[in-house]
Order: structure tokens, then sequence, then C-alpha cells
């Protein structure tokens, strides 16, 4: 598989780096140099060209940083960038997923905080957003912040998405050039002065996790699961939901 995963536009370095990350599941660097057979250096400087790539994911525990492989599903979106012989890659790369697909659901034990640098990584995070089974989503954000980093074609893309898998969403928004008046579908908004509550961050809350992605200075996010942030962040939410009539 290290050849395949070559020709959908990894380095020889990165796959093997990767590979070594489905293989084991969480590890710190020092065992995925081990196991990739790739010196220490080299394999930091893989991971965080896979973190950008949005494949990649880190967290801190015990005083020790862990990496840990998102879903190669990830996979799909960076070859679909290249240009040339595109269809035949993508046929093979659906040949490949089910193996890559069944090590990291085999993987050993997942983190339960997960951080993503880099527009790929915030697209990433979005993918993760429309895996809920609950069909429903909070979030805070700020329209402009969201709309300097996506583009139209990206944000109607995810737009498209959710309602075809007929997730709901219940935003609080703020926009420099004021309210919104038609919301997309599956949508319900509530708009607050940008002046009044300056938002620079994508706060988002769905079943037990909360994500939160930087969208100004530098593009990063966290992904945190816990059943009690989440609902205390919920509750907060729908007291601000509620607050937001005496701006109407």
């Amino acid at each position: 598989m290290l050849q395949e995963l070559q020709d959908f536009g990894l380095s020889e370095k990165e796959a093997r780096v990767y590979l070594a990350a489905l293989e084991l599941g969480r590890a710190t660097a020092d065992e995925l140099a081990k196991q990739a057979k790739v010196n220490r250096s080299t394999t930091y400087v893989q991971i965080e060209t896979l973190k950008q790539k949005g494949l990649m994911s880190s967290y801190d525990e015990d005083k020790k940083t862990y990496f840990a492989p998102e879903s190669p599903e990830y996979l799909k979106r960076l070859f679909e960038k290249q240009a040339g012989d595109l269809e035949s890659k993508q046929k093979e790369l659906e040949k490949l997923l089910p193996n890559l697909t069944k090590m990291f659901e085999t993987a050993g034990e997942r983190p339960r905080v997960r951080f993503f640098e880099g527009k790929e990584g915030l697209i990433t995070m979005r993918g993760e957003f429309l895996k809920t089974d609950s069909k429903k989503i909070e979030a805070i954000y700020s329209f402009d912040a969201i709309e300097g980093v996506f583009s139209k074609k990206e944000r109607e893309e995810y737009l498209k998405e959710r309602a075809k898998k007929k997730i709901s969403v219940r935003a609080i928004y703020t926009r420099a050039s004021g309210e919104r008046l038609e919301p997309p579908e599956l949508t319900e908004y509530k708009f607050v002065p940008e002046k009044i509550f300056p938002i620079d961050a994508d706060i988002v809350i769905y079943e037990n996790k909360i994500a939160i992605m930087g969208l100004k200075e530098k593009l990063m996010g966290v992904i945190i699961e816990n059943n009690d942030m989440a609902n205390s962040l919920r509750s907060i939410f729908n007291l601000a939901w509620e607050a937001t009539e005496k701006y109407k």
C-alpha cells in the first residue's frame, strides 16, 4: 500500500508515517518513527505535513504528546485536487480504501481531544460534523470569518451535503453587513451585532463533542469529546439563543 499512497499524493515518508499511525492507532513520535523506519526528526516533519493535509491529529496526555490517524476517507480530497488521470486514480483508491479503513477501525485507543491545523485540517473537522448520528448541530460563528476561509463552492458543497444527510442546525451568528435574511435548508438563524459581540472562532456542538475553529490569524481547531462539557456548553448556547431576542 506504500506505493499506492504515494500515487495519491503522499510522499514516501508521509506514507510510511501514516501507515504506521494506522497500525498503532495512537502513538508518540518515537513509536511512529520506529514503526515507520524513519528517523525521529524526519518523523516530526511528516507528522506536521500530514496534519496540514487533515490526515493526522495530536493531543496531550500525561505530559506526553500523542499522534493519531484521521480516517483514510480524507485521502479522497487530496487526490481530487490533482490534475491528469484523476478518474483512474479515484477507482484505484476505492479499491484501496476497504483495507485502509479496516486498519483504521481495528486500531487502538482513539483520543478524546484532537487538534487540527491549516485549512485542510478545518475541512476535515467540518467533515466530522456531518457524521453526527443525532442529526442536530448547534453553532456560534462569524459569517464573515467563514467566508474569509472557505470559498463559495466549498460552503455550498458543505450545505448540500448537510441537507442530504438531513442534519439540522441552530446557529447564532454575526455579520458586518447585517442580518442574513434567507437561512439555508434545515437551518434556524439568530443574528447578534458584531460590534457588541465580536466572534473570531467557529464553535460547534454536536452529540457529545465540542469543536472550536480559529478562523483569523492562524487556522487551527480542536475537537473535544466529553459528555459533561458538551452538555454544559449546549445549555449556555440555549441561554444565548433565548437572549438574542432582545437584539431583534
